[in-house]
């Protein structure tokens, strides 16, 4: 198993005067992911959960539309290899010759890309002491943050506040891929669950959510203008800058008591 953290040497500096310490730090491992054995894409990541951050970020890229679409996934630690091999009639190749930036077609106000993803319905009625009680969990829950201050973390949680998972990464995307790995490859159903991140949540994100079908989106950051202008036409909860008692809706503000 790749180990999470690690140590390097560093020179702190203090008003006493500089001493040499010894620092925890997040591992990062540049994974090359494989699609039916030819390289597809590499990846900088924490070497965890390889299996669903793969899986998650194919299925977020609509390459893979379930988890009947999936072989099997093989994994080599020492090779820095995710090999994911699909049923052989999988419609793969046509769906990589579609996949395009994410940015092109969310500027401007509209565009092929935002055309093909679909609009939510049917959103889920929230209760504000719910979310900051979730929110306070969540961000209070990974100890390789505490440890290194050098990881995102992602969390899904039902309506009455309870957390479904939990991953960290050293990538925001990275993390909110995992929990989509999840639920394609562990049936997790997504449709009545908020997405708790760290990040900053850009049209990026949007994006795997709503291909998901993730109805709300929760951080204590902020978002990009897009993102705004995406969650408004795709019908998605956006929550965020979320502190003790208080937060900012871009969208579905009906929908919170």
């Amino acid at each position: 198993m790749l180990q999470k953290t690690t140590t390097v040497r560093a020179h702190r500096y203090r008003p006493s005067g500089i001493e040499e310490v010894e620092v925890q730090v997040s591992a990062e491992y540049h994974v090359a992911f494989l699609l039916n054995g030819r390289p597809y894409l590499t990846v900088a990541c924490s070497g965890t959960d390889l299996e669903l951050l793969a899986a998650g970020h194919l299925a977020s890229e609509g390459i893979i539309l379930s988890e009947n679409e999936i072989e099997r996934i093989d994994i080599d630690e020492k090779g820095m290899t995710v090999n994911v091999i699909t049923v052989r009639d999988a419609n793969i190749i046509s769906r990589l010759i579609k996949v395009r930036t994410l940015v092109s077609g969310c500027a401007g106000g509209g565009g092929d890309s935002v055309c093909s993803l679909p609009v939510l319905h049917d959103l889920p009625e929230l209760k504000a002491p719910v979310i900051l009680a979730c929110a306070r969990e969540f961000l209070g829950f990974s100890e390789t943050y505490r440890l290194t201050h050098g990881v995102h973390s992602s969390a899904l949680y039902d309506m009455q506040g309870k957390r479904a998972a939990f991953f960290d990464e050293i990538g925001r995307h990275n993390a909110v891929d995992k929990l989509i790995g999840l639920a394609l490859m562990r049936g997790v159903a997504v449709d009545r669950m908020m997405l708790f991140t760290t990040g900053r949540i850009s049209s990026e994100i949007v994006t795997k959510a709503v291909v998901a079908k993730v109805p709300v989106i929760v951080t204590r950051a902020a978002p990009t203008s897009m993102a705004v202008e995406l969650v408004r036409k795709l019908n998605i909860i956006l929550i965020t800058g979320v502190k003790r008692d208080s937060f900012y809706v871009h969208h579905g503000i009906e929908y919170i008591s």
